[in-house]
């Protein structure tokens, strides 16, 4: 009977210890072709993550927290898949080889490399909010950067497929504060053009979002 508790002990600290090395996490934002689990000893909040490219799995790429959080499949693409930036302009340039006249195809060639550096842009938004008023109407998006110098007319900020006007937080230039449209329903579609390039796409899902006492929308009229 002794003999047999102590194997009993003894399986049971060998479970625990093999259940204990790699503890599965599920993602807040599920992203198709990533899967992620936390790393031994970090606390849980170091993750090794795996993303499968259409040419092969990367990974495994080390993360300090959830990354869908702050990137979406967007990202993962433009960063860790090699072929998504090549594959827009070059194609189509090709097939109109047969042409009998030379001086056709060297401007459409001029033309499609002219358009290579539109698609090829780093994201802007961390897509994660610090602030969401419904009262004021106005919502903080924090910045991948504090970017000061960011001018305003470059950028054209789509939420729920209507225009808001976005500017560089005075106070904090890490955020990017914008007018949230009239009568907004969550979730809500959010897409930021810089210089003619979408940088971010991604769904918020208005968690966060409250009637807060805050200044109301004319403020942006002070800061444009």
């Amino acid at each position: 009977m002794r003999k047999n508790l102590i194997l009993f002990i003894v399986f049971s600290a060998f479970l625990v210890t093999m259940c204990g090395g790699f503890a599965e996490r599920e993602l807040a934002n599920p992203i198709d072709g990533l899967s992620c689990q936390a790393v031994t000893g970090s606390g849980q909040r170091a993750m090794e993550c795996f993303y499968t490219c259409p040419e092969g799995t990367v990974g495994p790429i080390l993360f300090e927290g959830d990354p869908s959080l702050s990137l979406s499949k967007g990202d993962f693409d433009r960063r860790y898949c090699e072929n998504v930036p090549q594959s827009t302009s070059t194609v189509p340039a090709s097939p109109p080889s047969p042409s009998p006249s030379p001086t056709d195809s060297p401007t459409e060639e001029a033309t499609a490399t002219a358009v290579v550096p539109v698609t090829a842009q780093d994201p802007l938004l961390a897509e994660t909010v610090s602030m969401c008023d419904l009262g004021g109407k106005l919502i903080n998006f924090r910045l991948l950067e504090p970017s000061p110098e960011l001018a305003a007319e470059s950028l054209d900020v789509k939420i729920a497929e209507q225009d808001s006007t976005c500017y560089v937080n005075p106070t904090n230039p890490s955020l990017l504060t914008c007018t949230l449209p009239n009568d907004i329903s969550f979730p809500a579609q959010v897409v930021v053009t810089r210089d003619g390039a979408v940088v971010n796409d991604f769904l918020y899902s208005g968690i966060g979002c409250a009637i807060l006492t805050t200044p109301t929308p004319a403020k942006i009229r002070s800061y444009p």
